[in-house]
Protein backbone atom coordinates (compact mmCIF):
# COMPACT_ATOMS: atom_id res chain seq x y z
CA UNK A 1 0.00 0.00 0.00
CA UNK A 2 1.19 3.52 -0.79
CA UNK A 3 0.99 5.91 2.15
CA UNK A 4 3.64 8.46 1.22
CA UNK A 5 5.19 10.12 -1.83
CA UNK A 6 8.61 11.76 -1.64
CA UNK A 7 9.62 14.21 -4.36
CA UNK A 8 13.07 15.21 -5.52
CA UNK A 9 13.49 18.95 -6.20
CA UNK A 10 15.75 19.91 -9.12
CA UNK A 11 14.54 18.45 -12.40
CA UNK A 12 11.56 16.79 -10.71
CA UNK A 13 9.52 19.58 -9.14
CA UNK A 14 11.29 22.50 -10.80
CA UNK A 15 12.76 22.91 -14.26
CA UNK A 16 16.13 24.07 -12.97
CA UNK A 17 18.84 22.00 -14.67
CA UNK A 18 19.30 24.54 -17.47
CA UNK A 19 19.89 27.27 -14.93
CA UNK A 20 22.36 25.11 -13.00
CA UNK A 21 24.28 24.47 -16.23
CA UNK A 22 24.37 28.21 -17.01
CA UNK A 23 25.71 28.98 -13.52
CA UNK A 24 28.55 26.47 -13.87
CA UNK A 25 29.31 27.60 -17.43
CA UNK A 26 29.56 31.27 -16.43
CA UNK A 27 31.70 30.52 -13.38
CA UNK A 28 34.15 28.21 -15.16
CA UNK A 29 34.78 30.45 -18.16
CA UNK A 30 37.03 32.71 -16.09
CA UNK A 31 39.54 29.86 -15.97
CA UNK A 32 39.18 28.94 -19.61
CA UNK A 33 37.00 25.89 -18.98
CA UNK A 34 34.50 25.28 -21.77
CA UNK A 35 31.82 23.12 -20.19
CA UNK A 36 29.54 21.82 -22.90
CA UNK A 37 25.88 21.20 -22.25
CA UNK A 38 26.45 17.58 -23.30
CA UNK A 39 29.14 17.12 -20.64
CA UNK A 40 26.94 18.75 -18.04
CA UNK A 41 24.04 16.49 -19.02
CA UNK A 42 26.04 13.26 -18.87
CA UNK A 43 28.33 14.00 -15.92
CA UNK A 44 26.87 16.68 -13.66
CA UNK A 45 23.10 16.91 -14.02
CA UNK A 46 21.28 15.50 -11.03
CA UNK A 47 24.50 15.25 -9.01
CA UNK A 48 24.84 17.33 -5.80
CA UNK A 49 27.14 20.35 -5.97
CA UNK A 50 29.98 18.68 -4.07
CA UNK A 51 29.93 15.84 -6.57
CA UNK A 52 30.09 18.41 -9.38
CA UNK A 53 33.06 20.05 -7.69
CA UNK A 54 34.94 16.77 -7.35
CA UNK A 55 34.37 15.93 -11.01
CA UNK A 56 35.44 19.35 -12.28
CA UNK A 57 38.65 19.45 -10.23
CA UNK A 58 39.59 15.97 -11.46
CA UNK A 59 39.06 16.88 -15.11
CA UNK A 60 40.14 20.55 -15.31
CA UNK A 61 43.53 21.17 -13.72
CA UNK A 62 43.44 24.87 -14.67
CA UNK A 63 40.89 25.60 -11.95
CA UNK A 64 43.10 27.27 -9.28
CA UNK A 65 40.89 26.50 -6.28
CA UNK A 66 40.53 23.85 -3.64
CA UNK A 67 37.34 21.84 -3.45
CA UNK A 68 36.05 23.96 -0.57
CA UNK A 69 36.87 27.19 -2.39
CA UNK A 70 35.15 26.11 -5.60
CA UNK A 71 32.14 24.88 -3.67
CA UNK A 72 31.90 28.23 -1.84
CA UNK A 73 32.16 30.20 -5.08
CA UNK A 74 29.42 28.10 -6.69
CA UNK A 75 27.20 28.45 -3.64
CA UNK A 76 27.53 32.23 -3.73
CA UNK A 77 26.58 32.27 -7.40
CA UNK A 78 23.55 30.14 -6.61
CA UNK A 79 22.45 32.46 -3.80
CA UNK A 80 22.72 35.48 -6.10
CA UNK A 81 20.85 33.79 -8.95
CA UNK A 82 18.06 32.22 -6.93
CA UNK A 83 17.42 35.53 -5.15
CA UNK A 84 16.64 37.03 -8.56
CA UNK A 85 15.03 34.18 -10.48
CA UNK A 86 12.32 31.63 -9.90
CA UNK A 87 12.40 28.40 -11.89
CA UNK A 88 9.19 27.21 -13.48
CA UNK A 89 7.62 24.06 -12.15
CA UNK A 90 7.99 20.94 -14.27
CA UNK A 91 4.92 20.44 -16.46
CA UNK A 92 2.30 18.60 -14.45
CA UNK A 93 4.11 18.93 -11.11
CA UNK A 94 1.52 21.19 -9.53
CA UNK A 95 -1.32 18.90 -10.57
CA UNK A 96 0.47 15.82 -9.24
CA UNK A 97 1.26 17.50 -5.91
CA UNK A 98 -2.38 18.50 -5.51
CA UNK A 99 -3.58 15.02 -6.48
CA UNK A 100 -1.32 13.33 -3.92
CA UNK A 101 -2.40 15.82 -1.25
CA UNK A 102 -6.07 15.10 -2.00
CA UNK A 103 -5.46 11.44 -1.19
CA UNK A 104 -4.11 12.51 2.20
CA UNK A 105 -0.87 10.61 1.71
CA UNK A 106 2.25 11.74 3.49
CA UNK A 107 4.31 14.15 1.38
CA UNK A 108 7.95 15.13 1.59
CA UNK A 109 10.82 16.56 -0.40
CA UNK A 110 14.19 14.80 -0.36
CA UNK A 111 16.70 16.92 -2.23
CA UNK A 112 20.39 17.31 -2.92
CA UNK A 113 19.83 21.07 -3.08
CA UNK A 114 20.30 23.46 -0.16
CA UNK A 115 17.64 24.57 2.31
CA UNK A 116 17.63 28.02 0.72
CA UNK A 117 16.99 26.76 -2.81
CA UNK A 118 14.12 24.49 -1.80
CA UNK A 119 12.55 27.07 0.51
CA UNK A 120 12.64 29.61 -2.34
CA UNK A 121 10.80 27.22 -4.65
CA UNK A 122 8.14 26.39 -2.08
CA UNK A 123 7.55 30.04 -1.22
CA UNK A 124 7.47 31.34 -4.79
CA UNK A 125 5.07 28.62 -5.96
CA UNK A 126 3.06 28.56 -2.71
CA UNK A 127 3.73 24.87 -2.11
CA UNK A 128 4.72 25.01 1.56
CA UNK A 129 1.35 23.69 2.74
CA UNK A 130 1.80 20.48 0.77
CA UNK A 131 5.19 19.52 2.21
CA UNK A 132 5.31 19.23 5.99
CA UNK A 133 8.60 17.36 5.63
CA UNK A 134 11.52 18.89 3.72
CA UNK A 135 14.92 17.20 3.80
CA UNK A 136 17.87 18.72 1.94
CA UNK A 137 21.61 18.19 1.78
CA UNK A 138 21.87 20.56 4.76
CA UNK A 139 19.89 18.07 6.86
CA UNK A 140 22.27 15.11 6.46
CA UNK A 141 25.92 14.13 6.49
CA UNK A 142 25.91 12.41 3.11
CA UNK A 143 24.20 13.70 -0.03
CA UNK A 144 22.74 11.56 -2.80
CA UNK A 145 23.49 8.88 -3.99
CA UNK A 146 23.75 7.95 -0.29
CA UNK A 147 20.32 7.05 1.11
CA UNK A 148 20.38 9.60 3.94
CA UNK A 149 17.87 12.17 2.65
CA UNK A 150 15.29 9.51 1.86
CA UNK A 151 15.84 7.67 5.11
CA UNK A 152 15.32 10.86 7.08
CA UNK A 153 12.25 11.84 5.05
CA UNK A 154 10.63 8.44 5.64
CA UNK A 155 11.38 8.67 9.37
CA UNK A 156 9.90 12.17 9.61
CA UNK A 157 6.76 11.00 7.80
CA UNK A 158 6.41 8.22 10.38
CA UNK A 159 6.21 5.60 7.65
CA UNK A 160 8.14 2.56 6.48
CA UNK A 161 10.18 2.61 3.24
CA UNK A 162 7.87 -0.01 1.69
CA UNK A 163 4.95 2.39 2.15
CA UNK A 164 6.62 5.23 0.23
CA UNK A 165 7.31 5.96 -3.42
CA UNK A 166 10.04 8.35 -4.56
CA UNK A 167 9.76 10.49 -7.68
CA UNK A 168 13.11 11.27 -9.27
CA UNK A 169 14.68 12.40 -12.53
CA UNK A 170 18.33 11.34 -12.27
CA UNK A 171 20.41 8.20 -11.78
CA UNK A 172 21.94 9.73 -8.64
CA UNK A 173 18.52 10.28 -7.11
CA UNK A 174 17.35 6.84 -8.16
CA UNK A 175 20.33 5.21 -6.45
CA UNK A 176 19.61 7.18 -3.28
CA UNK A 177 15.94 6.13 -3.19
CA UNK A 178 16.73 2.48 -3.91
CA UNK A 179 19.42 2.40 -1.23
CA UNK A 180 16.81 3.64 1.25
CA UNK A 181 14.47 0.80 0.29
CA UNK A 182 11.91 2.84 -1.65
CA UNK A 183 10.20 2.17 -4.92
CA UNK A 184 11.20 4.90 -7.36
CA UNK A 185 9.40 6.38 -10.34
CA UNK A 186 11.77 8.15 -12.74
CA UNK A 187 10.23 10.95 -14.78
CA UNK A 188 12.76 11.69 -17.49
CA UNK A 189 13.55 15.21 -18.69
CA UNK A 190 15.76 16.58 -21.45
CA UNK A 191 18.84 16.43 -19.21
CA UNK A 192 18.34 12.89 -17.93
CA UNK A 193 16.78 11.07 -20.85
CA UNK A 194 18.86 8.13 -22.05
CA UNK A 195 20.84 7.67 -18.83
CA UNK A 196 21.08 4.41 -16.89
CA UNK A 197 17.96 3.96 -14.76
CA UNK A 198 18.42 0.30 -13.93
CA UNK A 199 16.32 -0.57 -10.90
CA UNK A 200 13.63 2.06 -11.44
CA UNK A 201 10.13 0.88 -10.58
CA UNK A 202 8.89 2.66 -13.70
CA UNK A 203 10.55 4.86 -16.32
CA UNK A 204 8.10 7.57 -17.32
CA UNK A 205 7.88 10.61 -19.58
CA UNK A 206 5.56 12.92 -17.66
CA UNK A 207 4.07 13.75 -14.30
CA UNK A 208 0.71 12.63 -15.63
CA UNK A 209 2.17 9.17 -16.26
CA UNK A 210 3.45 9.22 -12.67
CA UNK A 211 -0.05 10.04 -11.43
CA UNK A 212 -1.50 7.19 -13.47
CA UNK A 213 1.05 4.76 -12.03
CA UNK A 214 0.32 5.90 -8.47
CA UNK A 215 -3.41 5.57 -9.04
CA UNK A 216 -3.05 2.08 -10.48
CA UNK A 217 -0.84 0.91 -7.59
CA UNK A 218 -2.44 2.83 -4.71
CA UNK A 219 -3.49 -0.34 -2.92
CA UNK A 220 -0.43 -2.39 -3.79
Amino acid sequence: MIRGVIFDHDGTLVDSEGLHYAMWDDLLQQWGVQLSEKEYRTQLAGVPTRGNVDYLLRHYSQIPLSAEELFARREQVAVDVFCQQTCDLIDGAQALVEWVAARQWGMAIASGASDREVEHTLAEHQLEKYFPVVVTRDSVNRAKPAPDVYQLAVTKLGLRPAECVAIEDSPTGLQSALAAGLRCLVVQNSYSRGQDFTGATALLDSMEEARQWLQAHAEG
